[in-house]
């Protein structure tokens, strides 16, 4: 493994596809205004997506090919695919969480090890890793082994995030920790762990940041009474101060949440996985509490049998990012053979729920 981690910051990331990208300075993208998406990527299974303001293109993550597609919404075709030397197709690793960072211009990948997730005790087993690319230069900028901080006693990471002063943050899911990065990637520490280390309990599974407020979702061990959590990221350590909302209606089966850019931070999408996704809002933006405006179930993709595991918003339009972790695999790798994957806008949906609100 400490072969491969060399190999992946001395040579190039392998780019599929990939044809000439725009390098100007751009503060802002077109208005998109397309509807619905279809994307179409053999094996894509996207288990999270981010877009990136500057360029104005979607980083998704090939979950189980353990690459990163590049999509370009306006020309709604694919121009390029990152793939990791000794981790794509290669199990037993996945790409969880992918983030364009607003402060740099960077991405970060989290290359993970799928045994926590397919295991019904979340074994710990397999090596993560954090990494940063540029996009302007096409090439790694840094990697961290977080298994070498985590020593095997906790994981399942799915999820980043990012901080004004350069800190890169990672979520791990059993039983729920936070790992803070230094700015240039010298070190990577924990920031958050819970007082009992016990990696068969489902613990945070995703964040978002607004300002200098780190927001969390807690499934509680998926006990049915899960709770939106806040962070302080200027702090040295962080602590989970939890978000009382009204009315106190239930939020279960867990997975991301996003606060999208258009709302300034006010309003907090809540991926739930078959139940689709719940809608928060704290008018004043500081999430001491929350209101809870109700929940979005009822779209095409959860009656196929898909689950939502993230949403994004392309330039002012909302998407759900939804999964079929149940597809039958294809002899020799280890994803289905699926090619389309829908993008549901759900921008109406949620206008129609902050619209209806007091």
């Amino acid at each position: 493994m400490l072969l491969q981690l060399l190999c992946l910051c001395a040579a190039f990331l392998n780019v599929a596809n990939a044809r000439s990208r725009r390098t100007s300075c751009q503060s802002k993208c077109p208005p998109f205004a397309n509807g619905d998406l279809v994307i179409e990527s053999y094996q894509l299974y996207p288990e999270n997506a981010d877009f990136d303001l500057h360029d104005c293109l979607l980083y998704i993550g090939a979950l189980y090919n353990a690459s990163v597609v590049v999509y370009d919404p306006y020309k709604a075709e694919t121009v390029a695919t990152l793939e990791f030397p000794g981790f794509t197709r290669t199990r037993p690793f996945h790409v969880g969480g992918v983030a364009w960072d607003p402060f740099t211009n960077l991405i970060s990948i989290l290359i993970d090890s799928a045994v926590p997730h397919e295991t019904p005790d979340h074994q710990i087993s397999g090596d993560d890793f954090i990494l940063r690319y540029d996009p302007a230069k096409q090439e790694m900028v840094w990697s961290l082994n977080i298994t070498e901080v985590s020593q095997g006693r906790y994981g399942g990471q799915q999820d980043v995030e990012h901080d004004a002063r350069g800190h890169v943050y990672v979520l791990g899911t059993y039983p729920g920790t936070i790992l803070r990065v230094e700015p240039d990637g010298s070190s990577i520490k924990p920031w958050y762990l819970p007082e009992v280390i016990d990696h068969t309990y489902n613990g945070i599974t995703g964040f978002a940041a607004t300002g200098e407020i780190l927001l969390a979702c807690d499934p509680k061990n998926n006990t049915g009474g899960g709770e939106i959590v806040k962070f302080d990221m200027t702090a040295d350590q962080g602590t989970p101060v939890v978000v009382p909302r009204t009315p106190n209606e239930p939020i279960m089966s867990l997975d991301a949440v996003y606060l999208p850019p258009k709302y300034g931070g006010t309003v907090l999408l809540v991926s739930e996985h078959d139940r689709g996704v719940s809608v928060l809002r704290s008018a004043d933006g500081k999430w001491d509490t929350a209101e809870y405006l109700g929940r979005i179930s009822d779209y095409a993709s959860l009656s196929e049998g898909a689950v939502n595991t993230a949403t994004v918003e392309v330039s002012g339009v909302i998407y759900t990012v939804d999964e079929w972790f149940t597809d039958p695999l294809v002899n020799g790798t280890s994803a289905g053979n699926r090619t389309e994957f829908p993008l549901v806008d759900i921008t109406s949906r949620i206008e129609e729920l902050l619209a209806a609100a007091p």
